[in-house]
């Protein structure tokens, strides 16, 4: 009998006691790799339009894209209208982004030659929500100019580069002689030399330098890189402009030989009772030479490419056709 009461005592207390309950941990909520700025898949950068020595204006673009962030400066910009489109990263993912340098301007003249063809670049990039990227998309001179085409960069605020595609080298316009095309943007980090001309043309740039303009006769501009601007032929053709100065082309000689291409395409050389004139180097990573004439006009160099990563890499020399672009996506 006791027993039995003291084993319904302990039943009783034990009825009394809470039982701990455990419940899940939370935790608190921060911005995650899932949240973004704005609604994005892919988009390709272009010209926007813009045509000749100078990059487009944020009007140009706005006209030009039909994107939901287009019209938020803090999502996009080109500031002072000066060319290079400011784009910020919606959300923190690896994107693909792929790069054209532009072709080489085609000289004036039933002897004109084609300019070279830009390079193509491409690889992965981890990217981080609200990092502001740079981009400047390369132009192809107008259809009678022998100036260099323009690189196409994609460079953080900070200006180190992302990826670069170089631009091909000017054609020469209508001379004499036997003439060349225009030579191909690289995937090489380095610039081509100029070629043809029958003289001394000018040197590739390295290291994101531009290139050098030829010593010979009626020298053309080279290509400018990242950080230089590309050599000027004396009474010549002007150098391309680098990035880290605006990107702007070179000026030609006249307007016949034409000016270079948006990105740092160089100038095209003399022009005097013939029509056209040498070709100016492609703009890139590092400038294409520039080129001259004696015997017949000469053609410009091609941009070297750069890229800082090599996931998922897909590089081509001289595949571009007409302007360069851009193109990224999230993945």
């Amino acid at each position: 009998m006791r027993i039995i009461s003291l084993l319904f005592f302990l039943s009783s207390i034990n009825a009394q006691i809470a039982l701990p309950t455990f419940q899940a941990v939370h935790t608190p909520q921060t911005l995650s790799s899932s949240s973004s700025l704005y609604d994005f898949t892919s988009h390709t950068f272009t010209n926007c339009g813009a045509t000749g020595r100078n990059g487009p204006t944020l009007a140009n673009c706005i006209s030009s894209y039909n994107t939901s962030w287009e019209n938020n400066t803090d999502y996009f910009n080109v500031p002072s209208d000066a060319g290079i489109q400011y784009w910020t990263v919606p959300q923190t993912a690896t994107y693909t982004i792929e790069v054209w340098g532009a072709q080489g301007g085609t000289g004036a003249g039933v002897n004109s030659t084609d300019g070279g063809e830009g390079a193509k670049m491409q690889a992965d990039f981890n990217l981080t929500s609200g990092t502001v990227l740079k981009i400047i998309v390369g132009q192809q001179p107008s259809s009678t100019s022998s100036g260099g085409g323009g690189g196409t960069f994609v460079v953080q605020s900070n200006n180190a580069a992302l990826i670069i595609a170089g631009g091909g080298g000017g054609g020469p316009g209508n001379c004499c002689g036997s003439q060349v095309s225009g030579v191909n943007g690289t995937t090489s980090n380095s610039g081509t030399a100029g070629t043809g001309g029958g003289c001394t043309n000018g040197n590739g740039g390295s290291s994101g330098n531009g290139g050098s303009a030829s010593s010979g006769s009626y020298p053309s501009g080279a290509g400018g890189g990242l950080s230089t601007d590309g050599g000027s032929g004396s009474s010549g053709g002007s150098g391309g402009k680098s990035f880290l100065n605006g990107g702007q082309g070179g000026s030609g000689k006249s307007s016949m030989a034409g000016d270079g291409g948006f990105g740092g395409g160089g100038g095209a050389g003399h022009t005097g009772s013939w029509t056209g004139g040498s070709g100016g180097g492609g703009g890139g990573y590092s400038g294409g030479g520039g080129s001259c004439g004696r015997s017949n006009w000469g053609s410009g160099g091609g941009g070297g490419s750069y890229s800082s990563s090599s996931t998922n890499a897909s590089n081509s020399s001289g595949v571009r056709e007409g302007h360069g672009q851009v193109i990224i996506t999230k993945n």
